[in-house]
Formats: C-alpha cells, structure tokens, sequence
C-alpha cells in the first residue's frame, strides 16, 4: 500500500489544527459560548461557499441541496456536528479540557462499536476487548467515584454519529460541509439576534476578528480530513487521529487542570483500550491484501 506524502503532511495539519483550537477557544473565554457557536457556524458557512465559489464547484452545492437522499442523512448530522461543537467549546471555557480530551480518545471505540452494528463491519475480537475496557474504565469511575464522564461522553458520541451519517450519506466533503453549515444557520442567526445582541453591540474588534477566524478554522480541519483520506491508507489516518485529543490533554495540564480520580481511571482504561485497538488494526493491516491508492 503506497503513502501520498502530501496526503501524510494534509492529515497531520488537520489533526494539529483540531488539537490546538482549545487555545484559540480560549482566547474568547470571555464571550458567552453559544454566541461563538453560533459565530462558528455563519462564518464557517460563509467560509466554504467562499471557497466553492472560487473553485467553481457551487453546482456541487446546489446538487447536493436538490438530493433528497442525501438531505435525509445531513439534516441530523449537522444538528449533531453543531451540538459537538457547542459542547466542545464549553467544556474549554469553563476547565473542562481534559474531559474535551478524554471524549476524543474514546471516539475511535465508539466509531468502530457504530461500524460492527450498523454497518457489519468485520472486526478482530482484540477489538471487542478494546471496547470492553474503555466500557470498564466507564463503569469503575462511576462506581467507585460516583462521577459519569458525561462531557467527555456527549463529544464521543456526538461525533461518532456524525461521522456514521456522513458515511451513510456519501456526499462530496466541500458541498457536505457547506451544506450542514447552511442548514443551522438561520438558527445562528435568529438565536444570536434575539437573545445575544448586547454581546454583538460589545464585542470588541479583536474579538470579532477572532469570531470570524473560529469559522474558518472550524471549516479548514474538516476539509482537509476529507482530502486526506483520499490520499492516504486509512490505518494512517486512524493513528493519526490520536494525535489532537494528546495534544489537548497536554494544554489541559499545562492551562493547570488537574485530573479527578475517576479521570485517571478513564484515562487509563481508555489508553489500555486504544493500545490493544491499535494493535488489532495492525493485524488486520498485514492480513489484508495490498491495495493501490490513487492521489
């Protein structure tokens, strides 16, 4: 199986990019949430039909509109996408890194739980004992310490689903994206006007620069998550993708966060979990037959 090394520097960029956006996130720490939310989402919108606009692709857009099929399948995930990122957002804002982290950890095993059930994915049974301890980690935090990760919980799951809804949808990534921004923006933009206009007439011109930003990069990682995995193996992409929640988990403790009991047992369990889940991919890797890629 041959590596696109222009796909490899594109996927580490994407994970990067998602790893460090708590620090941008809380440069706006002090800007209620849900109005950078709903910043996220129009900028993010405007973002991309910017980009299909000079790529001459917004007949992509447009098909993809017109495709009921697909509208069935981006409708909730761009309800879910907007939820992950909401919770995303205020999990950073108000301490919560580590448990933004810890979701992120525990999304390949959700992910992969999603694939055997609704889609029969083939799996190694060191794969099911994967899940098992990250489960176990779960069930041993809320017994002994009476703490559920529920933030850490809502952004695995959150994303899982979106990524199962993006798969059952088959749609093109750029149209996709641009398609779930425009779906939740009319909300974004009743919601920040009716509710959230005294923080429109006070946000200072740093601050709305670093809104629009938020949109941009909230747009640009998605993207090139797209690109990537048309470029390189997947079992790539896969590591890889433990590359953004480590990098959160070190800002975490360096912003001076300490880690809870049950945290240490979920962070545990969960590691011990994703070692014997990459080690199951590797197998499958050299079982499997070679498989040329085009870039």
């Amino acid at each position: 199986m041959t590596t696109n090394k222009k796909g490899i520097i594109i996927a580490l960029s994407c994970y990067i990019l998602w790893g460090i956006l708590p620090v941008y996130w809380n440069l706006l720490s002090g800007i209620d949430s849900m109005f950078i939310l709903c910043c996220r989402i129009i900028f993010a919108f405007v973002f991309m039909i910017c980009l299909l606009l000079f790529s001459g692709r917004i007949k992509d857009f447009r098909d993809t509109i017109k495709n009921k099929t697909i509208m069935r399948y981006l409708i909730p995930a761009a309800v879910m996408i907007s939820f992950n990122w909401g919770l995303f957002i205020w999990a950073v804002n108000n301490g919560r890194v580590l448990d933004s982290s810890l979701g992120y950890f525990l999304n390949p095993l959700i992910a992969f739980s999603l694939g055997v059930l609704f889609f029969r994915e083939k799996y190694l049974k060191l794969q099911l004992v994967a899940v098992a301890l990250a489960v176990t980690g779960v069930i041993i935090s809320l017994v002994a310490f009476g703490s559920f990760p529920v933030v850490a919980l809502g952004l695995a799951s959150s994303f899982a689903v979106y990524g199962f809804l993006k798969k059952k949808a088959h749609a093109d990534p750029a149209a996709s994206i641009a398609v779930e921004s425009l779906i939740i923006t009319p909300f974004a933009l009743a919601f920040s006007f009716i509710f959230l206009k005294d923080i429109i007439v006070a946000a200072r011109p740093s601050e709305i620069l670093l809104l629009v930003g938020g949109g941009i990069l909230t747009a640009i990682p998605l993207f090139l998550y797209a690109r990537a995995v048309n470029d390189i193996p997947f079992i790539i992409v896969g590591f890889f993708q433990y590359i953004s929640p480590s990098l959160t988990l070190c800002y975490g403790l360096l912003t001076g966060e300490s880690p809870s009991g049950s945290q240490i047992v979920s962070f545990i369990f969960i590691g011990l979990g994703l070692i014997v889940f990459s080690i199951a991919l590797l197998r499958k890797s050299k079982d499997s037959k070679p498989v040329s890629e085009t870039s």
